[in-house]
């Protein structure tokens, strides 16, 4: 099944709606252009260490943190587009991932754990899913605070993770967990692992579920919609380009779509392609530049 458009939203583009397209598709672009730098750097082996891109899947992050601020943050291996839309510092992004001491972790934990306390994100160690039961401890802890908390759809079959679901609403925690759904655990289809949906077993523990695409104001007012109805969920359907680890990149079969060009095309249809063609020019630039300075150091 293409999940291109499933469930997504109709929306008029009146100011409000181009507004908050425009920035989105500003995060979108600054976190593709850095991991487009990543995928390069990596690909010509000027770094070694594990690598775990969010190509294809920037609409969520760059939407989520548009809908969702002020919040603590549980991030997910796939991680880099999350800390950089809630602010993060892209040098000390670049230095964690080719292992210098100036990095997020100090240059020891790499792609998977981004961990930085100045903009509210907690890593997690690399087990899958662990930053599930991790958050809501968090929560349960901190009830005044929102607590957003991404997850993929592979991280949602662990027996701890579908066990906090059930621990989350026995407290009524100031919750939301975002699934990213590429549909493929390391390199394995939904479809081979398990019958059953994650919105679907999330409602039978009493919260509040969704299943939407990765359009982004599809998100944006989903959060909107339910923000204040948690513990919730939000599973949104995307496509990974790149593989789980590494520079290698997926086959794009009849079921892919790149969301950043559909993003991309729309805003041009809407008279922004100077928007687009700046903010394109001036990232491409700007992380060019930021990963030959970081790169030297090494």
């Amino acid at each position: 099944m293409n999940y291109k458009n499933y469930n997504i939203k109709k929306f008029q583009y009146n100011s409000k709606n181009i507004a908050i397209l425009k920035r989105i598709f500003k995060k979108m672009v600054y976190i593709r252009f850095f991991e487009l730098n990543a995928y390069e750097s990596r690909k010509e082996d000027k770094f070694k260490t594990l690598i775990y891109l969010c190509l294809g899947q920037e609409s969520i992050y760059a939407s989520v943190s548009e809908a969702l601020k002020n919040v603590s943050i549980f991030g997910q291996h796939r991680g880099h587009g999350i800390y950089l839309s809630y602010g993060g510092d892209p040098r000390k992004l670049v230095d964690e991932l080719i292992g210098l001491q100036t990095g997020t972790n100090k240059g020891m934990g790499g792609s998977p754990p981004i961990f930085d306390k100045k903009i509210g994100m907690f890593g997690h160690v690399g087990l899958i899913g662990d930053q599930v039961p991790v958050a809501a401890g968090y929560s349960l802890i901190k009830k005044n605070k929102t607590v957003v908390c991404f997850l993929g759809d592979g991280a949602a079959e662990e027996d701890y993770v579908l066990a906090t679901f059930g621990f989350v609403k026995q407290y009524n925690l100031n919750i939301i967990f975002i699934c990213d759904d590429n549909d493929l655990s390391v390199l394995t289809k939904t479809k081979d692992r398990r019958k059953w949906k994650l919105n679907e077993i999330v409602k039978s523990f009493g919260l509040k579920a969704m299943d939407i695409t990765d359009d982004p104001l599809t998100i944006y007012y989903s959060i909107k919609s339910i923000k204040n109805k948690l513990p919730s969920l939000i599973n949104i359907r995307t496509c990974r380009e790149y593989w789980h680890e590494g520079a290698g990149k997926d086959k794009e079969g009849k079921s892919f779509w790149n969301r950043y060009q559909i993003v991309r095309k729309k805003l041009i249809d809407l008279k922004e392609q100077n928007f687009v063609l700046q903010n394109e020019k001036i990232y491409k630039n700007k992380m060019k530049k930021l990963w030959k300075k970081q790169l030297l150091k090494l």
